[in-house]
């Protein structure tokens, strides 16, 4: 199974969450907030120490992506155009990170934090565990 996990709280994943699910037309990604048990469950036994909120986790069947690793592979997978997004690969992974880094470290200045995670609406709702 494919599961993007992301903050649920930011406005800023949110956004993407959607994007990725409108680009997503074979419906192959499923999501799952961080905060969220199967987060805990999943992720604490291949991440030790665990991973905060503000990174985004790529999970597929047993293999774990992280931040920009993730961004990269999810694009991948959503096939032409988004796949053209791998050229970020040419850039090192430190650069590649240290951008994620700076933009998650502001990523409730584009938008208020929510109080909890939203509920999608109706017709995504298989989508998300």
């Amino acid at each position: 199974m494919k599961i993007i996990f992301f903050d649920g709280t930011c406005p800023m994943c949110n956004a993407w969450v959607k994007r990725i699910i409108r680009w997503d037309r074979k419906k192959i990604f499923r999501f799952s907030p961080l905060e969220g048990e199967l987060a805990k469950k999943t992720l604490t036994s291949l991440l030790p120490g665990y991973i905060t909120e503000d990174t985004i986790v790529y999970y597929d069947d047993g293999k774990v992506y992280l931040r920009s690793d993730a961004g990269l592979k999810i694009a991948q997978e959503l096939g032409f155009p988004y796949n053209l997004g791998v050229i970020g690969r040419a850039m090192p992974k430190d650069w590649r990170d240290g951008i994620y880094r700076y933009i998650a470290a502001r990523r409730y200045t584009y938008g208020e934090r929510y109080d909890v995670c939203p509920m999608p609406p109706p017709e995504w709702r298989e989508r998300f565990i």
